[in-house]
């Protein structure tokens, strides 16, 4: 692995750049690719010459708010994107390509997702889904290597706490940082809504462990173990920052499926990574790190 030439794909990206940095640190020879339209197919094929194996990060990314309002623009993008990464690997003759799919692919359930429901129904969440779900379904008909992990909510530093892009992780952080000031909260939903979150570096590990690995073994969630309500992170954060402010539910705010938990049987099957950071210990790390930037932004307008 040492001697084969890496392409991170969105290497300007939050999880593009912990990949960059991760490989960096290995030792391993890593192509940076970033502000590049990958729409345009002769981009993507140039950025790729010479490339053995591509982790693809580049998409048109963004939280339950912007899928929820933007249905057409992110699946036209993504998808043209992901077919000029597929294209291009087939022309290049990349070796293996890692694409990172999303638990919206999955139809809603009231149990922990788990791979093969991938096969048995099909309703994902948002446009988005859909079009992950596609590319889930094309991966094993390609002429080469293509293994596919199915992300659920990586969070970590590096991601945007604020605008219309922003993910829950960040954004409720942000919230509960300006809460020191204004006493209240703003947490979409009713606060009961429950997901697995993933922090940054087990989910790098996992990710290139998949890539690693001598077989592969078809789609496999990349998840936390914890399944944990919206509520619950709110109270890690705001008992962090050792502040109580008052909690106001907007019920009238997108909120996504009210359950999504993860089975991850397959990938502790298959591969050796566990967990290392527990959900709470992520978001206090992520707590930290914001802070830290949001108190070198005010220094510097000081």
């Amino acid at each position: 692995m040492k001697n084969l030439k890496y392409a991170v794909l969105g290497s300007n990206g939050f999880i593009g750049s912990h990949m960059v940095n991760f490989l960096k640190k290995k030792n391993y020879d890593v192509k940076e690719v970033s502000g590049v339209d990958l729409r345009v197919y002769k981009n993507v094929l140039k950025a790729l010459k010479n490339i053995d194996i591509v982790f693809h990060f580049a998409a048109d990314m963004g939280g339950v708010g912007y899928f929820s309002k933007e249905q057409y623009l992110p699946f036209v993008n993504n998808m043209q994107i992901d077919i000029n990464v597929i294209k291009a690997c087939d022309e290049n003759k990349v070796k293996k390509l890692f694409y990172p799919s999303s638990a919206c692919a999955y139809s809603p359930s009231d149990k922990p997702l788990e791979e093969e429901m991938l096969n048995k129904s099909y309703k994902p969440d948002q446009m988005y889904g859909w079009e992950k779900l596609s590319i889930i379904k094309l991966a094993p008909t390609l002429p080469f290597d293509m293994r596919v992990g199915v992300l659920h909510t990586i969070f970590g530093e590096g991601q945007t706490w604020k605008g219309k892009k922003a993910k829950f992780p960040p954004q409720i952080v942000y919230k509960a940082i300006e809460a020191m000031k204004s006493k209240e909260i703003e947490i979409w939903g009713d606060g009961n809504q429950t997901r697995t979150f993933l922090y940054i570096d087990d989910a790098i590990e996992m990710i290139f462990e998949i890539v690693n690995s001598n077989k592969y073994y078809g789609p496999v969630n990349i998840s936390s173990d914890e399944v944990v309500t919206v509520g619950e992170c709110v109270d890690w954060i705001c008992n962090y920052l050792k502040i109580k402010p008052l909690y106001k539910f907007n019920l009238n705010k997108p909120t996504g499926v009210m359950f999504r938990g993860s089975n991850n049987d397959k990938f502790k099957k298959y591969y050796k990574h566990r967990q290392k950071y527990s959900t709470k210990d992520g978001f206090i790390k992520l707590t930290e790190w914001i802070t830290k930037e949001i108190n070198k932004k005010n220094s510097v307008k000081s």
